[in-house]
């Protein structure tokens, strides 16, 4: 009996080692993925206007592209994540306030940290979504509202990465946008508004920060109505609420929501008969 207890221990430690040894090599390479460099992203230069319609229209590409979301109404940043396993992780404050990052970012900068995931230094934004898709006419009005920001004053603790967010990225999980994105791929000059299955095509890339391609298997049944009242809302058809890790998208206009639309019921007719 001894020596079965002794086998069954020995099986175990052995076991509980290789689990320890498996969790600590994720974690390494999780560790790699977040704090990975990209010296030679090629940023391109886009055209930044400074009229009061292109600040505008920033101004509701920062709602829609869901930036206040993460960065706060005013854009001055608040944390994301905030314990021990998880750990600090702040959405930078935006304005040129004290601890914001608006009166030290170029034009070049803005470019690379939205399109790109990237900062400055060269090091990845981990929690930042794939904006690359963005056209240069929307990006250059978001970044014509963020230059003007009135300053607000921050003080959000440094980043520190908790014992278990590396294990997603290690698993091919959570990846930061810079690890996805193809930084040599064509983008769009300008994507005319409009209600067409184009222009929602086009918009569909917020939702996919989020949801994985086959979101519009979610609409099957639902009336365009029940679609623009959970958008605006989060209500859903049968009555129940969104949870809290959904944005809402009050802020997008007829015409966004009817392209958005147009899109998703475009992929349902699109999928083959059963």
């Amino acid at each position: 009996m001894k020596k079965f207890f002794r086998c069954c221990t020995i099986v175990l430690g052995a076991g509980l080692g290789l689990f320890l040894l498996a969790g600590f090599t994720l974690y390494l390479i999780g560790m790699q993925k977040l704090t990975k460099s990209y010296p030679d992203i090629p940023v391109q230069a886009i055209t930044i206007p400074a009229d009061d319609a292109a600040i505008a229209r920033g101004k509701h590409v920062a709602a829609t592209w869901s930036c206040t979301y993460c960065h706060g109404d005013d854009l001055s940043g608040k944390l994301i994540e905030d314990n021990s396993y998880m750990g600090a992780i702040p959405a930078t404050n935006l304005t040129s306030g004290n601890g914001g990052v608006g009166k030290s970012y170029t034009d070049l900068d803005w470019v690379r940290a939205i399109r790109h995931g990237i900062k400055p230094n060269g090091r990845v934004e981990i929690k930042m979504g794939n904006y690359f898709p963005m056209s240069d006419q929307d990006l250059g009005d978001l970044i014509a509202y963020l230059k003007q920001l009135p300053p607000v004053d921050s003080s959000l603790p440094p980043m520190h990465i908790g014992w278990i967010l590396p294990l997603a990225p290690a698993l091919g999980y959570e990846l930061p946008a810079a690890e996805q994105i193809d930084h040599n791929a064509q983008r769009s000059v300008n994507a005319v508004p409009s209600a067409s299955v184009e222009y929602g095509s086009y918009l569909v890339t917020i939702c996919m920060g989020c949801h994985s391609s086959n979101l519009s298997s979610k609409f099957d049944g639902w009336s365009q109505d029940d679609f623009f009242r959970m958008m605006g809302t989060g209500a859903l058809p049968d009555g129940k609420q969104l949870g809290p890790g959904m944005p809402l998208y009050s802020e997008m206009d007829d015409t966004e929501l009817n392209a958005l639309w147009l899109y998703f019921q475009s992929v349902q007719t699109a999928k083959p008969q059963e």
